[in-house]
C-alpha cells in the first residue's frame, strides 16, 4: 500500500487533507473466514485527544473529539495518516470551531465515502463518557439484556510493524446461547492474529457467530490508545446510536 503507510513521514507544516489514506474494509473482510452480514452493523469511534487549529485571534485551539465511522462504509482511514492530517490543521487558522469540524467530517467523510461525524468534547464530557469496564451499559435487543462475557488484555499484531496492539474485549451474547468456553477458544484462537483493530474485532464477530448461532450478539473491542488516538469498534446484530463510552485505561 502507497503513501503513509509503514513509512517515515514529516508532519506536514500546512493543512493538507491529501495525506490522508484510505483502507478498503473488504481487504480485511475478504480473509474472514464465513464473514457475518452484520460487519456493517456497528461504528467505529476514534477518540482523537490531539485536535488543534488557529482562531481569529491567533490564539491556538487545543482540544479533544470523537470521530464516528459508520461500519457500512467502503473505507476507513488508516490511523498514522489521520494522526499527520491533524496535525497538519495546527497552523491552519479556522474562522470558528465549527468552521474546523466541518472540514475534518467533509474530508473524512470524502475519504470513507460514507458520513462521518466529529463530536468535539470538553474535559468534563471526555471525563463522563469514560467508564470502568464493568459500567459498560449493556446491549438491550428487544427490550432483552443477554449474558456478558470480558476479556482484559487481549492482544492482537498490527498487520503493517507486527508489533502488539492491546485491547478490552466486552461480548454480549444472547442468553439462551452464552458459552463461555466457546467465546474463551475464539478470543484464543485470534491472539496472534495480524489485523487492524476493526478486522479483529469483525474476525472475532463472525467466529462467536459461527460457534453459537446467537439471537443477538455485540462485539466492542476498546483499543489502547496510540498516537494520541484510540480507536473503538463496536459490531452487533441490530442498530444501535453511537456510543461514545470509553474506558478510563485507553
Amino acid at each position: 500500500m502507497a503513501g503513509v503507510l509503514g513509512n517515515v513521514v514529516a508532519a506536514p507544516k500546512v493543512y493538507s487533507p491529501e495525506v490522508l489514506e484510505a483502507i478498503d474494509r473488504e481487504i480485511g473482510r475478504s480473509e474472514i473466514v464465513h464473514p457475518s452480514h452484520h460487519l456493517t452493523t456497528g461504528y467505529d469511534v476514534w477518540h482523537c485527544y490531539e485536535l488543534s487549529w488557529l482562531q481569529p485571534s491567533g490564539e491556538v485551539r487545543y482540544g479533544s473529539g470523537a470521530l464516528i465511522v459508520p461500519a457500512s462504509s467502503p473505507y476507513t482511514v488508516e490511523s498514522k495518516s489521520l494522526k499527520l492530517y491533524l496535525n497538519s490543521l495546527n497552523a491552519h487558522t479556522f474562522a470558528s470551531d465549527a468552521e474546523a469540524v466541518a472540514c475534518i467530517e467533509r474530508d473524512l467523510s470524502s475519504l470513507a465515502q460514507a458520513s462521518v461525524k466529529l463530536e468535539l468534547q470538553t474535559a468534563l464530557m471526555l471525563q463522563k463518557s469514560s467508564c470502568l469496564v464493568e459500567e459498560v451499559a449493556p446491549y438491550h435487543t428487544g427490550g432483552r439484556v443477554g449474558q456478558r462475557f470480558t476479556s482484559v488484555g487481549f492482544r492482537s499484531l498490527c498487520p503493517v510493524t507486527s508489533q502488539p496492539d492491546w485491547a478490552t474485549l466486552v461480548i454480549d451474547v444472547s442468553e439462551a446461547q452464552f458459552d463461555a468456553e466457546l467465546i474463551s477458544n475464539c478470543i484464543e484462537d485470534l491472539r496472534n492474529h495480524q489485523g487492524f483493530h476493526e478486522q479483529c474485532v469483525e474476525d472475532l464477530y463472525s467466529r462467536l457467530e459461527q460457534a453459537l448461532a446467537p439471537e443477538s450478539l455485540q462485539v466492542v473491542g476498546f483499543f489502547q490508545r496510540r498516537g494520541g488516538i484510540d480507536i473503538t469498534p463496536w459490531r452487533s446484530t441490530i442498530e444501535t446510536p453511537p456510543s461514545l463510552t470509553r474506558l478510563f485505561e485507553q
